[in-house]
């Protein structure tokens, strides 16, 4: 059997880590435990990831690069910058059907915030986000469907924290909330708090 590459062999331990994380947490987990998990050895592991805290940031990093990959080509076949946020706003990575098995970990790191390296890592996870949603918000105000009286990176972490908090609740099944029919109301409010004046005025 040939020896797996570099490159492929770290995909395979992301790809392992990705499920043992989710289920382990942060401080549960052990680098013995995800050897096992991505069926190699420790100093395997270790050849590629110095430690665990180095596989848990990586995963962080993958999990930002993922989720920017699925909007650009979701967004891609669309010229309105105003349909691609309507398009990004029904795109929470948390419900994603390729990216919700991220979010496990990112709510994971959410309690690991004192370690800095962590703590870095999931700034720039959401840092990404804002950059991403900023640039086409200010595409949208340039076309005058989104309202100029707000700065556009204010207006992208409103979107950012509306996904966040559907995000960490809608895992509870509580009753009533995430119906199709309170998604939608929310996301035309959104919709509208981007809009302000120039929404009303078409």
């Amino acid at each position: 059997m040939s020896r797996m590459n570099a490159n492929d062999r770290r995909r395979q331990l992301l790809e392992a880590a990705v499920a043992y994380f989710a289920v382990h947490g942060y401080r549960g987990a052990t680098t013995a435990g995800l050897a096992r998990a991505a069926g190699v050895t420790e100093p395997i592991l270790y050849r590629h990831f110095p430690s665990k805290q180095a596989l848990f940031v990586a995963l962080l990093e993958q999990a930002g690069r993922e989720t920017l990959s699925e909007w650009r080509k979701a967004i891609a076949p669309l010229a309105s910058p105003m349909d691609k946020l309507r398009v990004l706003i029904r795109l929470n990575p948390a419900t994603h059907p390729l990216l919700s098995r991220y979010y496990r970990i990112i709510f994971h790191a959410q309690a690991e915030i004192k370690d800095p390296l962590i703590l870095s890592a999931l700034r720039r996870h959401y840092q990404r986000y804002e950059r991403f949603l900023t640039g086409i918000i200010q595409s949208a105000q340039r076309a005058g469907h989104v309202r100029k009286d707000v700065m556009p990176s204010g207006l992208a972490w409103q979107l950012i924290h509306a996904a966040i908090g559907f995000a960490f609740i809608k895992p509870l099944g509580i009753s009533g909330h995430a119906t199709p029919a309170s998604v939608e109301q929310a996301i035309g409010l959104l919709l509208e708090q981007l809009g302000g004046s120039a929404a009303r005025a078409r």
